[in-house]
């Protein structure tokens, strides 16, 4: 299989002029499947006043986005606003009393915001969630027509024959108060959105090791893992979503069955790897405190000992849960084995580490000139790259060091070389051009090339930017041959499975 990869160096198929568009990175769900306490963790106190049901309150009946009885009410003022207007222009001393109080009252607002520095009161943590909460919401105006207006929107965005993965999101176990609509009623929702639309609809089915787990779950008299194995062999679904920041290990072992069907049968796996605001709001568990299969050696006599993991805050210690070197501990027959007490290799998984680490671990990168962890990105051919000539991220050093001192974009680069079926995209990180230099570097080094995928996360990124400008940005800048290769070859082979061919 080297060699297959090694046959694909310095090719790129000629791009025909209409081709299908691939986005392996959307969102569909809405409002209504959001925890109600959303804001819990990252809201002190606020997050039981600015629940999600207020929110969408908010947007239904104060926005002039969906409330006809607000609608009037706001032409009512208006008219208000221009009838004093309209009748201090027959004074100019009045008129000119009029701008100048509006001036000074907006003036002082300015000097006190600015004065008591309103926006430093707030962590960054909870300006994100801000920003969540506002885009959430904005789309809570579509609640009515649920998932398939948000789907109409995407579609619209691209040409009619534009191929979208839909990733469905299970927030049922986060600890932050119940969903209107749960997860079961989520997926159940965007099937019949699949029914209506032509193929271009694929949607993933999200696993969580709780839900598998689970005693209640019971689906037609199918437990959750056999619902999931029969419903991606009959291609209701097409691929399997992990968000591992909800509070759980991606080599969870009640995860490893559902892995073993997905690497059998080539199913793609995609699994969010970047810091955020959807985290685990519960409390952390003493067994957090150390890491379950990484060891360092502190004293040579002592012998090896778990990494210690001391953060205590949900969104500091729930990326523990994301960090990338968590797919070398599921991919490494050696570490995995020990870690189940039994031989297990899933090292043919087909898995996407999404976002590609995130635009934080990609500066952390650029600026880091100092750390050897992060000047492994090169040209260099994949046999001397795999070589103990040149250090890379993966092979020198302890794990220890390698787990706080490397930037994710170092690491995900490395397993991509390392694994076959590691691919990785570039959703939510596009929305920043600063980024565009270095992965149109990435686009031209062979060994990572064909791993590479396009994806967006509509319609979360709509926080950053709309969903054309992210489109026709990235395809303007990177060209129409890197963007053919990672929008429609290299999505082909990451969704093909043994039930279906792309």
């Amino acid at each position: 299989m080297d060699h297959q990869i090694e046959s694909t160096e310095g090719k790129i198929n000629e791009t025909p002029k209409h081709y299908t568009v691939y986005n392996c990175h959307t969102h569909t769900f809405t409002i209504d499947h959001v925890p109600n306490k959303f804001g819990k963790k990252v809201m002190p106190l606020l997050y039981q006043l600015i629940t999600m049901k207020v929110v969408k309150w908010y947007y239904l009946n104060l926005t002039i986005l969906r409330s006809n009885n607000f609608k009037r009410f706001v032409h009512r003022c208006r008219k208000v606003k221009y009838f004093f207007i309209d009748f201090f222009k027959f004074t100019r001393v009045l008129y000119w009393i009029y701008t100048l109080v509006l001036f000074l009252c907006y003036w002082v607002f300015k000097m006190l915001i600015n004065m008591l520095a309103l926006d430093n009161l707030f962590s960054k943590q909870t300006k994100a969630a801000f920003k969540r909460y506002k885009t959430i919401g904005r789309y809570a105006t579509y609640s009515v027509s649920g998932q398939k207006k948000v789907f109409d929107l995407l579609e619209k965005t691209y040409d009619v024959d534009t191929k979208f993965v839909v990733l469905p999101m299970d927030m049922d176990y986060m600890d932050a108060g119940k969903p209107i609509a749960n997860y079961m009623q989520q997926l159940e929702e965007l099937l019949k959105v699949k029914s209506n639309n032509k193929g271009q609809l694929l949607p993933f089915v999200f696993a969580d090791p709780r839900r598998i787990i689970d005693h209640k779950i019971n689906i037609n008299g199918f437990s959750y893992q056999n619902y999931i194995q029969e419903n991606l062999s009959n291609q209701k679904f097409n691929g399997i979503k992990l968000y591992p920041a909800l509070g759980y290990y991606p080599f969870d072992k009640n995860l490893i069955e559902t892995y073993k069907f997905a690497q059998e049968h080539q199913i793609p796996i995609t699994t969010h790897c970047i810091e955020g605001t959807v985290f685990f709001r519960g409390k952390k568990k003493k067994e957090w405190n150390h890491h379950p299969i990484l060891k360092y050696t502190k004293k040579k006599e002592q012998g090896p000992i778990p990494i210690p993991l001391p953060q205590t805050k949900n969104y500091d210690f729930t990326t523990n849960f994301t960090h990338p070197l968590n797919y070398l501990c599921l991919l490494d027959k050696k570490l995995l084995s020990s870690y189940m007490g039994e031989e297990t290799d899933l090292s043919k998984l087909k898995i996407c580490l999404a976002h590609f680490g995130g635009t934080k671990e990609w500066s952390r990168y650029t600026e880091d000139n100092w750390n050897n962890y992060n000047n492994n990105i090169s040209h260099n051919s994949r046999t001397s790259y795999l070589s103990q000539k040149i250090k890379n991220t993966l092979n020198h050093g302890d794990r220890r060091l390698i787990w706080w001192n490397a930037s994710w974009l170092s690491v995900i680069y490395d397993l991509m070389i390392k694994y076959e079926g590691v691919y990785t995209d570039i959703s939510f990180i596009i929305f920043n051009e600063d980024l565009f230099p270095l992965l149109n570097y990435l686009l031209q080094d062979d060994k990572v090339k064909h791993k590479i995928l396009f994806g967006t996360d509509y319609y979360v990124v709509a926080q950053k930017n709309t969903e054309k400008a992210l489109f026709q940005n990235l395809r303007s800048y990177i060209g129409e041959d890197l963007f053919y290769m990672i929008s429609h070859t290299n999505a082909k082979r990451f969704l093909s499975t043994s039930f279906k061919m792309y």
